[in-house]
């Protein structure tokens, strides 16, 4: 069993902001049931949000019937640098990072130095120098390193990859994407650092990351348009929607477009937090798949109708004790990396092999390229920006 430290403590991690579970916690108690891990710690910035999240995480626990033994940092003061001395002190096997998108390369590069193996959110980092400088450090301090791109583990996209690789639709000529989430996201759950982001650096990495994973496709220009408005207006100074162009090289020297249609604006009352939507066509066929209608949903009295995505994050209560179970694509995401962990320490697997069959950081750069090159062309007037990797 391993050591797992968790830095930040948002929504993503217990849902905090927010009436959902989050991902991260759910996931790693799940690992602690099946005797994964030894020891949980959470690090935040000031001793509140700590407090809150234990809060938090005590319910979970005590609603999934596992032990919340839980370490959180810092103990007393407001402290930005509140990771390193839990570190210290804590003495983790592995973090997993959860930080806000602009500070992934200075919070990781530091930890994976003292050789902890590290998992980190989308995006691995905003630019490619930062993403070259993770990788770097990653493979001399030779840990398990990888993005949390869980699209990868959806069932709907591994078909995809096996169509492609099986050469059913052809060859491949462009793909559709359309993604987007309500206005809350960025307005009240990211307010404070919303403007350092952008909503395809949040949002479409997620595609970007997929489409290279289920084609193996090198990315070449990148062009990008968007508006400001609603956003701007609240003082919060970034895209409200991105639409971005991304030509890639197929492996017969032919060209592949992919269109990312992104917007994290849309209307709090819409049904589902996310709305996604993939088009792949090819010479001698197409892939469409609908990830926000999975042909769930639920209709209360006061709160209409809700599509559901059962998937990616679901839980329920099993039939002896009543405890909550957790699963799907976003919890095996996380105790994939768990186990990754856990089978390298015992030597049952190489660290090579683990960076081709996961979203290690050496492949993971690619995508950050993407998003890099797509705001040197918002900058550039929409001017096509070419990939250097």
């Amino acid at each position: 069993m391993i050591k797992i430290l968790i830095i930040g403590g948002g929504m993503y991690v217990t849902g905090k902001g927010t009436t959902s579970n989050g991902t991260i916690m759910p996931a790693l108690l799940e690992a602690r049931r099946h005797k994964l891990v030894s020891k949980l710690g959470l690090v935040t910035t000031s001793a509140d949000s700590a407090n809150e999240n234990r809060e938090r995480v005590n319910d979970l626990a005590q609603r999934m019937g596992v032990d919340s033994q839980c370490e959180y940092f810092p103990k007393s003061v407001h402290n930005e640098q509140a990771y390193l001395e839990a570190v210290e002190q804590f003495k983790p096997d592995a973090v997993i990072v959860a930080v806000p998108d602009h500070l992934h390369a200075s919070v990781c590069i530091p930890l994976i130095e003292k050789r902890i193996h590290c998992l980190v959110v989308k995006p691995m980092a905003t630019t490619l120098a930062e993403a070259n400088a993770m990788t770097e450090a990653a493979k001399k301090a030779g840990v398990v390193a990888q993005v949390e791109f869980h699209k990868r583990l959806d069932e709907s996209n591994l078909l995809l990859r096996d169509a492609i690789q099986s050469k059913k639709f052809g060859e491949l000529l462009y793909a559709i994407i359309e993604y987007s989430q309500k206005k809350q996201i960025p307005r009240d759950v990211f307010h404070s650092w919303a403007e350092k982001s952008s909503v395809f650096q949040y949002l479409g990495v997620h595609y970007v990351d997929l489409l290279q994973f289920v084609t193996d496709f090198r990315p070449l220009r990148v062009s990008a348009w968007g508006q400001k408005d609603y956003l701007k207006n609240l003082g919060i100074d970034t895209w409200d929607s991105m639409q971005v162009v991304v030509e890639w090289e197929r492996k017969d020297g032919g060209q592949f477009v992919s269109t990312h249609i992104t917007n994290w604006i849309d209307p709090d009352e819409t049904s589902a937090m996310s709305d996604q939507k993939i088009n792949v066509v090819g010479t001698k066929g197409r892939f469409q798949a609908d990830q926000k209608n999975r042909g769930v949903q639920i209709v209360e009295d006061g709160k209409g109708i809700q599509d559901v995505n059962p998937y990616f994050s679901s839980s329920w209560k099993e039939n002896i004790n009543q405890y909550l179970l957790f699963n799907g694509y976003g919890i095996k995401s996380v105790l994939q990396f768990v186990k990754d962990v856990q089978m390298f320490k015992d030597g049952e697997i190489e660290l090579e092999t683990l960076k081709k069959i996961r979203p290690s950081f050496e492949v993971c750069r690619i995508s950050s390229a993407v998003i890099e090159a797509a705001h040197q062309s918002l900058k550039q007037q929409n001017f096509p920006v070419n990939i250097q990797i």
